[in-house]
């Protein structure tokens, strides 16, 4: 019984829903909450660098859901919106991702940041920085991120794929 228990708390402590209870206050679920309500269900990507694990700056790209205009380059730090902006992107403008669940979201920033860690060990290599965009790429899919990988000295590591909903590693190269 005592064992259950252990492994019962374990899996709790693990799991991707408790890793979201207790988001990272410079982290990119904060950074998408900071947002106002007219972007919460327009979120196109967010995206960042020099990630170790959280950047100095996530920028977001999102459409006000009231009036469908151009999207909005948003630049959030530490918590707070910086910058907004029309974006001119034609690729953004012209369709681009759809826009993310982001109630779906439940892998953070440094969440990313330890798998890349096992990520770069595996490879033998030491983890510097990332560089990080979530996207959603259709209506239904699952949001994901892309994760490119640095060294302390800024050479490539190489790059990962992870679900922003359970954390599953999709792709690693």
């Amino acid at each position: 019984m005592r064992l259950l228990s252990i492994l019962v708390l374990a899996l709790a402590i693990l799991s991707p829903s408790s890793q979201s209870q207790a988001a990272d206050p410079q982290g990119a679920i904060a950074a998408l909450r900071a947002l106002p309500a007219r972007y919460q269900n327009g979120v196109l990507r967010l995206s960042a660098d020099e990630g170790d694990p959280n950047p100095l700056n996530w920028h977001i790209v999102a459409r006000n859901s009231r009036d469908r205009s151009v999207p909005t380059n948003i630049i959030v730090a530490r918590g707070e919106i910086v910058s907004e902006r029309p974006t001119f992107n034609p690729r953004t403008l012209l369709g681009g991702p759809s826009p993310i669940d982001i109630s779906r979201v439940r892998i953070d920033s440094t969440d990313v940041w330890q798998r890349a860690l096992r990520f770069s060990s595996d490879r033998g290599r030491r983890l510097g920085s990332l560089s990080y965009r979530l996207e959603q790429k259709g209506r239904h899919a699952a949001p994901i991120w892309s994760v490119w990988c640095y060294d302390l000295s800024g050479r490539y590591i190489g790059f990962i794929s992870v679900l922003a909903t359970t954390g599953a590693v999709t792709v690693s190269r």
